[in-house]
């Protein structure tokens, strides 16, 4: 039912897509894009009922057959897909018509429904297979065995023609989702570099704007050293942070925790790498700054690089700790045993032998950490104070700004896109910068993983 929802989904996106480019010359459909949709999926589904098979059973592999492995024909087609949608769609649109007594009407239905089939001893066969006397079949015959003969030649172990062409239909639609990532990847890198090449190539620009006294686009001044020193300070500060919280997370819940420890501890783990960065901003100025920097930085503002750094810290935790502790978990209980045989503490296994066999995955885990740290731009947006623009800072008790605190503050349409010419330029070439950065870091945990990796 997902898969076929996902299906519809698309096919009125594409429509909505065409109608979009067609309007001017020809103007619109007439119809909702949701009808024209539900009529382009309905005949795709009645041309595929001859085969015993719907619009997914088409894409999955799969098809529906009668008990002696015969293909269900159109005519029984048609009636159970018809019963189908009335039980799975027509019913609960009938049902949400906000009537508390329908909803429960059709509630002991289904119940009544499922006791039944399950007392019946039908398994898993659903309500309109059993009406039409059918079953959906995973490439096999429904309700008998099949009987393969005597293999005399290569040829009897090939697949049925209808088979090796759905196998091949599959084969060509993940080969296009593959390439489709590919494609957007390309197409993404090349229009950032198109743009940058216009930012470097434009009049206006020259190689020392790049080294001016600080970034201020409407200005035309565009310091890399400050956004770098500013990326730099907000990076150092999270890595401080996460690193020894996030490998010695890893290292309680891998080595120290029980299984019910574990059950609790790690879904908290997740659902703090799935709070939203902006809110983690909104933490770093409203907690971070009073409770922590406050009484230990008299002069410290409520915007700075040290906040940003902070909060930034506690949104790569979860990434290091999970990262780390697939890594520790991978390595052999077998060596953990040998250790403890030879009377070491948990604590000296941990340290001495699980920690350096799980080595590559945990420089792994930094590093994706840092590269976490470098992209991120909400919290620093909001708790760093630079938006704006910012002069050249070391001090990350001042506010300062990120290379992507830059790029956002470009893009949201602030005073920053006014003036200079360039100016909405820059926000590519510093995408650029930002791409060609992630991409070292990138090569550099493939090296190290490759280089330091140990296979038992």
């Amino acid at each position: 039912m997902m898969i076929e929802g996902v299906l519809y989904l698309l096919v009125a996106l594409l429509v909505a897509i065409i109608e979009y480019f067609v309007a001017g010359p020809i103007g619109d459909f007439g119809l909702s894009n949701w009808w024209i949709a539900a009529i382009i999926f309905a005949a795709f589904e009645g041309y595929c009922w001859p085969s015993g098979q719907t619009a997914v059973m088409r894409l999955m592999g799969s098809s529906v057959q009668l008990g002696d492995g015969s293909f269900a024909g159109p005519l029984r087609m048609a009636v159970r897909q018809l019963i189908r949608f009335l039980i799975v769609y027509a019913a609960p649109l009938w049902a949400f018509d906000f009537n508390v007594w329908r909803i429960v009407v059709i509630a002991v239905a289904v119940a009544v429904m499922i006791e039944a089939l399950d007392r019946a001893g039908v398994g898993a066969k659903a309500p309109w297979d059993l009406f039409v006397g059918s079953a959906v079949v995973e490439g096999g015959i429904a309700g008998v065995s099949p009987d393969l003969g005597p293999i005399r030649s290569i040829a009897d172990l090939r697949l049925a023609p209808g088979r090796a062409a759905q196998n091949e239909r599959a084969r060509k639609a993940m080969f296009a989702a593959g390439l489709s990532s590919v494609v957007v990847s390309v197409l993404i890198v090349l229009n950032i570099f198109t743009e940058a090449w216009v930012f470097v190539s434009d009049q206006e620009f020259s190689w020392g704007l790049l080294t001016d006294v600080g970034w201020f686009p409407r200005r035309g001044q565009f310091d890399l050293s400050t956004l770098f020193v500013g990326t730099l300070w907000v990076t150092v500060i999270a890595m401080v942070v996460a690193g020894p919280v996030g490998i010695g997370v890893a290292f309680y819940l891998s080595e120290y925790a029980g299984d019910r420890t574990q059950r609790i501890v790690k879904p908290l783990i997740e659902t703090l790498a799935s709070i939203p960065s902006v809110v983690l901003g909104l933490f770093a100025i409203s907690f971070i700054f009073p409770k922590i920097l406050q009484p230990i930085f008299a002069d410290i503002g409520i915007f700075s690089l040290l906040a940003a750094g902070l909060g930034v810290g506690v949104l790569t935790v979860p990434i290091v700790a999970s990262i780390s502790e697939d890594a520790m978990r991978a390595v052999p209980g077998e060596l953990r045993e040998a250790s403890y045989g030879l009377g070491a503490r948990k604590a000296t296994t941990a340290l001495r032998v699980v920690f350096p066999a799980a080595i590559s995955g945990i420089s792994a885990a930094l590093i994706v950490g840092v590269s976490r740290a470098i992209g991120e731009t909400m919290v620093v947006f909001i708790a760093a104070g630079g938006s704006g623009g910012a002069l050249f800072e070391s001090d990350p008790t001042e506010p300062g700004q990120t290379l992507t605190a830059a790029m956002a503050s470009v893009g949201a349409g602030t005073d920053s896109v006014a003036g200079s010419g360039i100016a909405f330029q820059s926000l590519y070439f510093l995408g650029a910068l930002l791409f060609l950065a992630t991409l070292l870091l990138n090569v550099v945990s493939d090296f190290i993983v490759r280089r330091f990796r140990q296979v038992y």
